[in-house]
C-alpha cells in the first residue's frame, strides 16, 4: 500500500493498527540565525533572519545559538581634539572640541595627543617706550612710559630702542639775551638774571646792549668853568716887637772831687 501523500512536509509510513500515517517534518536546524519553514513541494528550508536594527551606532550580527545581537560601535578617533559621537542615521562623526577659554591673553590649541593647550600670549612689541601688558577681555595692551624725572631743566624723551632719556640742554634757557645770565633750577625752571656792566670806572657810561653785551663808552671830564674870585684886601698887621727870650737851660753837672 503507497502511503506517500506527495507532501514534502510530511513523513509518510503505514502502521499495522492505523494504516498510512503522515507526520509533519521537523525542519529545526537548531540555528537561531535562520527561520524554518517547509514546502510542500521541496521540503525544509532555512531562511537567514535579517538583525538589521537601522541604527547605524550598532554594529548587527547573529549567534546561532543566541540569535540577533546588537553592539554600539566604537567611535573613538584616538584624538583628544574631537568628540565622538554617532547618528542613528550616518553613524559616526567627530566634530572638534572647542578650545577657547575665553582669555584673550592666551593662544587657544588642540593637540591630538594632549588636548587643548592655551599657551600666554607675548605681548612684547620691542619697544622700550610702552608698557606691555594683557587684558583677559581686550587682549594686549601698550601705554607710554612715563619719561618725566620732575626735573624742568631737562628735555624728556623716549627712545625706542634705549626707552626714557633725559638730556640737561644748554640752549633750553637761553633768551638769546646778552644782557642776562641764564641758569636752571630743577623746580623752578629758568632763572634770568642781568648782568652787572658796572666796571667801576666813573669816566665811562656802562650800559648793556641785549646782542652786544656790556657796552662802556669813554667820555672826557671838563671842569666847569667858574669866575673868577677876587680876593679881599686885608690891611697889614704890624708884628709886635718882643725882646729876645733867653734859653733856658738846665744847670751844669756838679764839681765832683776827685777820688
Amino acid at each position: 500500500m503507497d502511503c506517500n501523500d506527495n507532501n514534502a512536509c510530511t513523513t509518510d509510513w503505514c502502521d499495522e493498527a492505523y494504516g498510512c500515517v503522515s507526520r509533519p517534518v521537523d525542519c529545526n536546524d537548531n540555528d537561531a540565525c535562520t527561520t524554518d519553514s517547509c514546502d510542500t513541494n521541496t521540503g525544509c528550508k532555512s531562511e537567514s533572519i535579517s538583525c538589521n536594527d537601522n541604527d547605524a551606532c550598532t554594529s548587527d550580527w547573529c549567534s546561532w545559538y543566541a540569535g540577533c545581537e546588537h553592539t554600539e560601535i566604537n567611535c573613538n578617533d584616538d584624538s583628544l581634539c574631537t568628540e565622538d559621537k554617532c547618528d542613528k542615521v550616518s553613524g559616526c562623526y567627530n566634530p572638534p572640541i572647542c578650545c577657547d577659554d575665553e582669555n584673550a591673553c592666551t593662544t587657544d590649541t588642540c593637540c591630538p595627543q594632549t588636548g587643548c593647550m592655551n599657551k600666554p600670549v607675548d605681548c612684547d612689541d620691542f619697544d622700550q617706550c610702552t608698557d606691555d601688558y594683557c587684558n583677559a577681555k581686550s587682549g594686549c595692551t601698550y601705554t607710554w612710559v612715563d619719561c618725566d624725572d620732575d626735573n624742568v631743566c631737562t628735555v624728556d624723551k623716549c627712545d625706542s630702542y634705549k626707552g626714557c632719556v633725559n638730556i640737561e640742554h644748554e640752549c633750553l634757557c637761553d633768551d638769546a639775551n646778552s644782557c642776562t645770565t641764564e641758569s636752571c633750577d630743577p623746580y623752578l625752571g629758568c632763572v634770568y638774571v642781568n648782568v652787572n656792566c658796572d666796571d667801576n670806572n666813573s669816566y665811562t657810561w656802562d650800559y648793556c646792549d641785549s646782542v652786544i653785551g656790556c657796552i662802556h663808552d669813554e667820555f672826557e671830564y671838563e671842569a666847569p668853568d667858574y669866575p673868577p674870585v677876587d680876593e679881599p684886601d686885608y690891611p697889614p698887621v704890624d708884628e709886635p716887637d718882643y725882646p729876645p727870650e733867653e734859653p733856658d737851660y738846665p744847670p751844669p753837672f756838679p764839681d765832683y772831687p776827685p777820688e
